[in-house]
């Protein structure tokens, strides 16, 4: 297994930290002009909100297990098993996987894996992730992906994540539709008007 440890004391630090970025960020409203185009106090309460979720390790093996559902039946993609026994909002206890990080691409070679394949198996799971399900992993940099034999796509660190509504997944869709048909006039429409399409269309 891999055991995620939050560390002690790190919770009263980072609180200590954010009331200090809402300090400057109150003060920055009030005394820069113009701030409040950039929102300073909007800013740092989203980065609080996201900061404390990370926190809670639990809710990350929740995400987990929401992401293994989501994906219920896809061999294309893997994700660790969560072990509840011994998780708790201070630890995560996952399964340990062993595989070669998306970036090893001389090790990928070596072992014989598909380049274009993974490509295509992972952008797939990204399109899936924003238009089908409209909740995807928000950190996916090479350190969070490894490959495993027969080029399945293990994705790790579940602690970032984001939404997307069904209407901005609609708007998503339709400038991807546009792309695909190389509607260059209706890609422009779309991002220039920055139209979302209401329930009544």
């Amino acid at each position: 297994v891999v055991v995620k440890v939050r560390r002690p004391g790190i919770v009263e630090q980072i609180e200590t930290d954010i009331e200090a970025l809402m300090l400057l960020a109150m003060m920055a409203e009030k005394h820069l002009p113009n701030s409040d185009i950039y929102d300073p106090v909007g800013q740092v309460r989203e980065l609080a909100r996201t900061i404390r979720r990370e926190l809670d390790l639990s809710l990350e093996g929740r995400t987990i297990e929401r992401f293994a559902a989501n994906f219920a039946g896809d061999s294309t993609v893997y994700f660790p098993k969560v072990y509840w026994q011994f998780t708790s909002k201070a630890a995560l206890t996952m399964e340990l996987i062993e595989g070669l990080k998306v970036s090893d691409i001389e090790g990928l070679t070596a072992t014989g894996l598909d380049l274009n394949l993974i490509a295509k198996r992972g952008a797939n799971a990204f399109v899936r992730m924003v238009l089908q399900h409209g909740f995807f992993h928000g950190d996916l940099h090479p350190g969070n992906i490894l490959i495993l034999p027969d080029n399945v796509i293990c994705m790790l660190d579940f602690g970032m994540t984001g939404r997307i509504d069904p209407f901005l997944k609609r708007y998503l869709t339709d400038i991807l539709l546009a792309i695909l048909k190389r509607d260059a006039e209706e890609v422009i429409s779309l991002l220039w008007k920055g139209r979302l399409p209401t329930q009544a269309e």
